[in-house]
């Protein structure tokens, strides 16, 4: 008994399943229909309306304009930068059409003058200057020894030549700026009135912060300075006048060493 129950347990086990049973079906069978997405709606883009045909016409104008306009603004920005650099160069440095030049010393020709040019005068008023008129008085300045280098206050320098061919003479130092220098106690200028000649009426005066004997400017600081050399009318005896009086007639300026 217990063999036949096995062999059935067996046999249901191992039995395939029976193919289903097909379904009656009655008319033909519709299959759904799949549902089309829905059409989202474009949204609003200029470049689209700007890539029309009606607006080409405009967009290169509108282009046109645009490169014109930038292109002012480059040339003018180039000239304006041009044109301040030239007019402070004049202005602070000069040329030969203003300026007569000869060893360290440079003289504004027009200085005064009722006639002088326009960077002339920006010259005087930017230093605080009020120059007298050219035939009266000379003005001659020095930034830089007979060698070329810059003056400053912290060296030691001998300017020395003969007296110029003028009435009166002053030597003083100012900034590069046009503002005299601290020279605290000691003497602030030379005159001709208070110049000691030495052998063979040449003029020597030392410029120094250290206390000298005979002719001395006292200095102070460690700054760039020039020295201002201002003659007033002609000699007595002599024709020349003051504004004719060249450079080369002026003293010599030497450094002697620095601190």
């Amino acid at each position: 008994m217990r063999s036949k129950a096995k062999l059935r347990d067996l046999r249901s086990v191992t039995q395939l399943p029976s193919r289903p049973k097909p379904i009656d079906v009655v008319g033909p069978v519709r299959m759904p229909e799949p549902m089309a997405p829905r059409r989202q709606r474009a949204p609003f883009r200029w470049s689209r309306l700007l890539d029309s045909l009606p607006m080409r016409p405009g967009r290169r104008l509108v282009g046109r304009l645009l490169g014109r306009v930038v292109s002012l603004a480059v040339y003018g920005t180039l000239a304006m930068l041009i044109g301040l650099t030239s007019a402070w160069y004049m202005i602070e440095t000069g040329t030969r059409l203003t300026l007569e030049r000869d060893g360290p010393w440079q003289r504004w020709t027009l200085a005064g003058a009722p006639d002088a040019d326009p960077y002339t005068r920006a010259h005087f008023a930017r230093a605080g200057w009020l120059p007298l008129n050219g035939p009266a008085a000379a003005y001659f300045t020095a930034s830089r020894d007979s060698a070329g280098e810059p003056l400053y206050s912290d060296c030691d320098y001998s300017v020395s030549g003969s007296n110029p061919a003028a009435r009166r003479w002053t030597l003083v130092a100012y900034d590069m700026s046009g503002m005299l220098l601290d020279v605290g106690a000691g003497p602030a200028a030379i005159t001709s009135e208070t110049a000691l000649p030495g052998p063979g009426g040449n003029v020597t005066i030392a410029v120094t912060q250290s206390t000298s004997p005979g002719n001395w400017l006292n200095l102070t600081g460690a700054t760039r300075m020039q020295l201002l050399l201002t003659l007033y009318g002609a000699r007595q005896g002599t024709t020349l006048k003051a504004a004719e009086v060249p450079a080369r007639h002026l003293f010599r300026i030497e450094r002697i060493g620095c601190r």
